[in-house]
């Protein structure tokens, strides 16, 4: 099963933060997770996926494809046959406003010992984790990090068109998704920080 949920339960102090059943971090909550990992090749990945956002189908793929990312302008270009998702908005795109030192982040990823893990694998590591951190597991998955990521960009006032161009996908289905999210003041603040200092917002 590749989104292992049954055998926890939703966290009710925090049903804000559930986009369709796949929990949301909140800054803190994401260095907790991350700071629970016990080696760095796999933070590693954690930050990929959380920064580009991208599907972990898509994610996969770029281990394989070196090509697709361009150092001297810092950026991924994802062909169409990048992911397979059928109902897909673009059939290519750019991520572009990537942090300054990504570069090195994509050196380690490929010259990890290992590929990626599969999804279900994934899914079940982040789990782990998670109770390691002392979060609940539940909705927590291989979608949290574009999910996370995708509701940073929109609490911190990047628009809409730009965040469905970067993610792939259009506006009604993002703004559907983030307008119930009630990040606190503070937590705004910190996430406006995190995407200043990775580039992503000006």
């Amino acid at each position: 099963m590749k989104y292992p949920i049954s055998k926890y339960e939703k966290d009710n102090e925090n049903l804000q933060f559930y986009v369709n059943g796949i929990r949301i971090l909140t800054p803190d909550e994401y260095q907790k997770l991350k700071a629970a990992i016990p080696k760095d090749e796999y933070k590693t990945k954690l930050d990929i996926l959380l920064i580009t956002g991208m599907r972990y189908a898509e994610y996969l793929r770029l281990y394989n494809h070196q090509e697709w990312y361009n150092e001297k302008r810092n950026i991924i270009h994802l062909p169409e046959e990048a992911q397979l998702k059928h109902k897909r908005k673009q059939r290519q795109r750019t991520i572009n406003n990537l942090p300054s030192m990504f570069s090195y982040l994509l050196k380690d990823f490929w010259k990890a010992r290992a590929p990626p893990p599969l999804e279900s694998t994934w899914n079940k590591d982040l789990q782990r984790w998670a109770r390691l951190a002392n979060l609940n597991p539940y909705g927590i998955s291989a979608k949290t990090t574009r999910k996370t990521i995708e509701s940073y960009m929109i609490s911190a006032g990047i628009p809409v068109n730009v965040v469905c161009l970067r993610q792939g996908h259009d506006s009604l289905t993002s703004m559907n998704h983030y307008q119930g999210l009630a990040f606190s003041d503070d937590e705004v603040r910190d996430i406006q920080r995190i995407l200043t200092e990775w580039g992503i917002s000006k």
